[in-house]
């Protein structure tokens, strides 16, 4: 795994939410708790997501989330 896509990781860990849009182009950001937003790279979204599946929430409206 890439740096990025543990800085992805690590704020996933640190209470940020993954959201994205639909679409064959979509775009992804990170949502952390102060409300800061910041956008990702798709592909390392995705990698991040298919990796860590089994630790990570989908389906909340919120967004994508680490597992408690």
């Amino acid at each position: 795994m890439s740096k990025y896509q543990t800085k992805i990781v690590e704020a996933l860990k640190n209470g940020a939410k993954l959201q994205c849009t639909e679409g064959a182009n979509y775009k992804a950001w990170l949502v952390y708790p102060d409300g800061r937003k910041e956008n990702v790279r798709r592909n390392s979204a995705n990698k991040v997501c298919s990796d860590f599946e089994s630790k990570l929430v989908f389906g909340e409206w919120s967004g994508i989330r680490w597992r408690s």
